[in-house]
């Protein structure tokens, strides 16, 4: 009697990153440190551009670190273990700025904007303006200010942006349209009357 053939499994075996996250979200602590190192510098680049203090933006990168740990366990790799965190992250941030503003606290940090622009190769915006650049973001609307950092100062494209703020590519392009005319109209508008940045 001829014995049946044996079954193999035609699932892909998981990745290295798939399992270590498994082992994170069950709470094994290599795994855990293994994945706050992959994004720690990151999430503490995003909280300092939307926080203005230190302390506050510690407090934004705590939260946020939190919460991609307390996520580890939904990660089904997708995507690449930065870039999910990255949505998380700035989903966490952009609520407690959001939280800040409420409690009236000022939220762009004091230069850290105004550096990372200025830091960003394509582009040199804080040369020449009358003011500070955080100036010009404070007058904004909260959702078109949020897209102009997350996109001119941390460099995400409008797909990463779309996905991290749960909105559609066209209305971050439309947001970050809107954003960037009334920056240049209050830009003209210093221009026109002559103000000068404060040394």
């Amino acid at each position: 009697m001829m014995r049946p053939a044996p079954v193999l499994s035609t699932a892909a075996p998981a990745s290295p990153d798939l399992e270590r996250m498994r082992r994170a979200g069950a709470g094994d602590a290599a795994a855990q440190a293994w994945l706050m190192t992959q994004v720690i510098s990151r999430v503490r680049r995003i909280a300092r551009a939307f926080v203005r203090t230190s302390a506050d933006a510690d407090d934004a990168a705590q939260l946020a670190l939190l919460a991609i740990l307390e996520s580890a366990a939904t990660y089904r790799g997708e995507a690449a273990v930065e870039a999910w965190a990255r949505r998380i992250a700035v989903r966490t941030v952009l609520r407690y700025a959001r939280q800040q503003r409420r409690d009236g606290a000022p939220v762009a940090p004091e230069s850290a904007i105004d550096e990372e622009l200025v830091d960003t190769p394509r582009q040199r915006p804080g040369e020449a303006l009358p003011r500070e650049v955080r100036e010009y973001l404070d007058g904004l609307p909260e959702a078109q200010r949020d897209v102009i950092i997350l996109h001119h100062a941390l460099e995400y494209s409008i797909e990463e942006i779309a996905g991290m703020t749960e909105v559609s590519p066209d209305t971050v392009k439309s947001r970050l349209r809107l954003g960037i005319g009334a920056l240049r109209k209050q830009v003209r508008q210093d221009i026109a009357v002559g103000r000068k940045r404060a040394s």
